[in-house]
């Protein structure tokens, strides 16, 4: 897992990683993230698709973007886009724009969503599914002493508010390797959730385990490197 990382590695440098999703122990899916910077912006990419014995049985893709921006407050979302196809039928498929200074995030006409829909926040940053984890990652470099995170969450359905908590470090296998991550926990009724951190280098998760619908989700880094200039 070291070997992954240089010790000039910084939080929110851009960079390639690649993640393995396992459903009840299963694996599924192979994920790509990839993150550039484009002038004062970032834009960050995420392509999954079914694999092995999963893609014979259902062929299933992901892939979703965003674009943001780092000011004084953390992360702040500009766009979100998310297509969800399972045997080439659209299964999911979200476009917001977010204006954070306006507190208004504005939905763009899809095959799933044909009406413009506005939904107004509260001051302060908006994050998305997609960087929400690089928010956390930020953050967590930022203000290593801080314990607790909100955020305001646009979807393309809605606008939540979650919280999350640094629970303390906690040793977690990973490539045969001990590593003594940072733990992340959702806070807020629903789904749980948890995100461990690689201390040295928080600018991404190494492994997420959720609980929704019943199943159990767990996405693991398999492989990370920097992008070039």
């Amino acid at each position: 897992m070291v070997g992954f990382f240089s010790a000039s590695t910084q939080a929110l440098e851009p960079h390639t990683a690649k993640y393995q999703l396992s459903i009840n122990g299963l694996k599924i899916a192979e994920e790509i993230r990839i993150l550039n910077k484009l002038e004062d912006n970032y834009f960050y990419t995420a392509n999954a698709k079914t694999t092995g014995i999963a893609a014979l049985i259902k062929k299933y893709s992901v892939a979703a973007s965003s674009t943001f921006a780092i000011e004084q407050l953390g992360v702040n979302s500009i766009n979100y886009q998310i297509m969800e196809l399972e045997d080439a039928q659209v299964k999911k498929n979200y476009s917001i724009d977010i204006n954070a200074k306006r507190h208004k995030v504005v939905s763009n006409p899809t095959k799933i969503q044909p009406t413009v829909l506005t939904w107004y926040a509260n001051p302060g940053v908006i994050v998305d599914p997609l960087n929400l984890f690089l928010a956390l990652a930020h953050d967590l470099k930022k203000t290593p002493n801080k314990t607790d995170f909100h955020y305001q969450m646009a979807n393309g359905k809605s606008i939540e508010q979650q919280h999350y908590r640094k629970t303390g470090n906690q040793l977690i296998s990973l490539n045969q390797k001990k590593i003594n991550a940072i733990k992340i926990e959702k806070i807020d009724k629903g789904d749980q959730l948890e995100a461990y951190f690689f201390p040295e280098y928080p600018h991404l998760p190494i492994s997420i385990k959720q609980v929704k619908n019943g199943r159990d989700y767990h996405y693991k880094i398999t492989d990370f490197q920097l992008n070039s200039l």
